[in-house]
């Protein structure tokens, strides 16, 4: 599977007293992740990132990698502090410039579990909570969550990335990057939704993305909640945020405060309107635009 994903950058200074962490579809050699020869399996890619330390890196070949083999909704990927999760990697690379995202990304999270179809998939594709700007996820395509629960403070948010930062003190600001973020529905937020709920943060940085044809009842391709002294405010650049769809509002991006903050940056990004407005904007709630595209 190929997708078209427009990267301005693709060469990062990566830290030389890392461990690299080396995972594929089916796994090879001793399963152990100590090389593309020796790669642990796709069914561990959770295991290899909670068992890795500060510092380390994971590449993640060509494949799809499930959120789980059996049929629990509940369980999703995380991301973790200091652990930077590359995919798309064809699997021989030996140095990180010599992966080639130019033909589009290859390495595919998703939440396509149980039966063929949308209606028993896992609620979110990635679930984070606690996390800052250290933890980092670039070269992925995210898709296939279906959050359709009712909505409340912790359900029905988020199908493809829920960053939960809810509750007082709480951060969740994980780096999105270089992510292709499709085919996705919840209630709130089908491609992300952002919680700084009752006093805390979930302001993510996401860069060089596709965000398409992700649905919801509100926030078909962002969510951002900061009700109650919430701060709920990304980062987008250099994004295409399109063909999103909302049946009750804000097809593209909902920014609801409430009391609280939701003021995205948004820059050199392009957001088109779909259904059945493309961004709507709650109380206290704006929006910094920068050489912003219709």
């Amino acid at each position: 599977m190929k997708q078209t994903i427009f990267i301005l950058l693709n060469v990062f200074v990566t830290n030389a007293f890392c461990a690299i962490r080396y995972v594929t579809q089916s796994g090879a050699g001793a399963f152990n992740a100590t090389s593309w020869s020796n790669a642990a399996s796709g069914n561990n890619l959770q295991s290899v990132i909670n068992s890795s330390t500060a510092g380390d890196e994971i590449w993640v070949a060509a494949g799809t990698y499930l959120t789980t083999t059996g049929t629990n909704r509940a369980i999703s990927f995380s991301m973790r502090n200091g652990i930077t999760i590359f995919g798309s990697f064809a699997g021989t690379e030996t140095l990180f410039f010599q992966r080639n995202l130019a033909n589009g990304l290859t390495s595919i999270l998703s939440g396509e579990i149980g039966f063929l179809g949308v209606s028993d998939n896992s609620y979110h594709t990635i679930s984070n909570s606690g996390l800052n700007n250290t933890a980092i996820i670039d070269g992925f395509i995210i898709s296939d969550a279906n959050d359709n629960r009712a909505a409340t403070i912790t359900d029905g948010l988020g199908g493809g990335i829920y960053n939960n930062g809810s509750g007082a003190g709480n951060v969740c600001s994980p780096i999105i990057r270089n992510c292709l973020i499709t085919n996705n529905y919840a209630t709130f937020g089908g491609g992300i939704f952002n919680s700084g709920y009752n006093g805390g943060t979930a302001s993510p940085l996401i860069l060089n993305c596709v965000i398409t044809n992700n649905s919801a009842t509100g926030g078909g391709g962002i969510d951002n909640f900061g009700l109650l002294n919430g701060n709920a405010s990304p980062t987008i650049t250099n994004c295409v945020i399109y063909n999103n769809h909302a049946t009750f509002r804000a097809g593209g991006m909902y920014c609801w405060g409430n009391n609280g903050n939701t003021n995205p940056i948004v820059t050199n990004t392009s957001l088109s309107i779909i259904l059945p407005l493309m961004v709507e904007l709650c109380q206290t709630d704006s929006i910094q635009l920068e050489n912003f595209g219709e």
